[in-house]
C-alpha cells in the first residue's frame, strides 16, 4: 500500500511558499492602495489649501471695497457679509450671519415690498434670481438706512453647489445716492435756469415791443434803461419787425427813457443805419427838453434819424408820407 506524501516536508514547503506569495501580493496591493490614498489626501489637502487661500483672497477683496457684498440663502438669511455692509448698519459681520433683513432692522416695505409705493422688495428680487437662475440688475434699488433713504445700483447673482443646485444669491450694492441727488439738483437747476431764461425773454419782448400802427408803419416804444444787451435786443426786434411787416417807416419812441447817454445814442444810430439798409426810414419821437440837451452835450450824431417831440406827431408824419 502506497503511503500519501500530502503531509510530507516537501508538500508543506510548497504550501508555505504559496501562502507567502499571496501575503506578499496582498501587502503590495495594500501598499499601492495606501500610496493612492496618500496621493488623494495630498490632492485634497492642496485643494483645501487652495480653496482656503481663494476664500481669503475673496474675503480680503470684499472687505476692502466700499460697496456692499453679501450672500443670502434660500431663507433670506445672511451667510456672508463684508465689512462695508456691516459698518453701514453699525454691526460686526459675524453678528449679521444667520439673520434676515427684517431682523437687521430694515423696514418691512423695503424687504417684502409695497405695491402702492412701487417697491418690489428685497425678497422678491432674491426669489426671482434663485428661481430663474439668471442674474438681476436693479439700477434704482431703494433702501432706508438709519432713517435715510438710499439709492443703490444692485447686482444679484445665483449661487450653485457642486450638483448645480441653486442654494443662495450673491449681492453687490453700489450706493449712488450722492450721484442721484447731484443729478436731481442739476436737473432742477437747469429747469430753474430755463424758467429764468424764458422769463427774461418774455420781459425783453415786453420791454421792446414792436407795434404795427398802419400798413408799412411800425412803432417801438422804449422804456427804462438801455444797456448793451437790451440795445442788441432792440436792433434784432426792429429789423425782424421791419422784415415781417414790410415796414417803410419805423418809429422809435423814447418818451419812457429818462436818462440817455452816449451808449444809448450810439445804439439808436446803429438801429437807424441798419433799418435804412432795408429801405426803412427811422423816426425818433418823444424827445424831452432834458434829453435833447443831453444829446447836444454829448455830441450825438443823429443825422440819420428824423425826430419829433411826441409819438403822436411822429405817427401823423408817417401817415402823411404814406398818403
Amino acid at each position: 500500500m502506497t503511503q500519501s506524501n500530502a503531509g510530507s516536508p516537501v508538500s508543506q514547503t510548497h504550501e508555505l511558499d504559496a501562502h507567502m506569495l499571496e501575503l506578499e501580493r496582498r501587502i503590495s496591493d495594500l501598499q499601492q492602495q495606501m500610496a493612492r490614498d496618500a496621493a488623494e489626501m495630498e490632492r485634497l489637502r492642496i485643494r483645501a489649501d487652495s480653496n482656503e487661500r481663494a476664500v481669503g483672497i475673496l474675503r480680503a477683496l470684499a472687505d476692502n471695497i466700499p460697496d456692499w457684498v453679501f450672500v443670502k440663502d434660500r431663507n433670506h438669511r445672511y451667510r456672508f457679509v463684508n465689512k462695508a455692509y456691516a459698518a453701514s448698519l453699525q454691526m460686526h459681520p459675524d453678528d449679521m450671519l444667520g439673520k434676515d433683513d427684517i431682523e437687521l432692522g430694515f423696514p418691512e416695505y423695503n424687504v417684502k415690498g409695497d405695491p402702492e409705493r412701487g417697491i418690489r422688495g428685497f425678497w422678491a428680487d432674491d426669489r426671482q434670481v434663485m428661481e430663474s437662475g439668471e442674474p438681476l440688475i436693479i439700477p434704482r434699488d431703494v433702501a432706508t438706512l438709519n432713517g435715510k433713504e438710499h439709492i443703490f445700483f444692485t447686482s444679484k447673482l445665483p449661487l450653485k453647489d457642486g450638483d448645480r443646485h441653486i442654494w443662495g444669491v450673491l449681492v453687490l450694492c453700489h450706493d449712488v445716492t450722492d450721484q442721484q441727488e447731484a443729478l436731481e439738483a442739476k436737473r432742477q437747476s437747469m429747469e430753474h435756469e430755463a424758467l429764468i431764461a424764458a422769463q427774461q425773454a418774455a420781459i425783453r419782448e415786453l420791454s421792446t415791443p414792436l407795434i404795427p400802427v398802419a400798413d408799412g408803419v411800425v412803432v417801438m416804444p422804449i422804456v427804462g434803461t438801455v444797456e448793451s444787451m437790451r440795445a442788441l435786443q432792440i436792433m434784432e426786434t426792429l429789423l425782424t419787425g421791419i422784415a415781417q411787416y414790410r415796414a417803410h417807416t419805423a418809429l422809435l419812441d423814447i418818451t419812457g427813457v429818462k436818462v440817455i447817454d452816449t451808449q444809448i445814442a450810439a445804439a439808436l444810430v446803429r438801429a437807424a443805419q441798419s433799418a435804412r439798409l432795408l429801405g426803412t426810414d427811422v423816426i425818433l419821437t418823444g424827445i424831452s427838453p432834458e434829453v435833447a440837451q443831453t444829446l447836444v452835450h454829448i455830441g450825438a450824431d443823429l443825422s440819420a434819424l428824423k425826430t419829433h417831440s411826441s409819438l403822436q406827431r411822429g405817427i401823423a408824419y408817417a401817415l402823411r408820407r404814406q398818403r
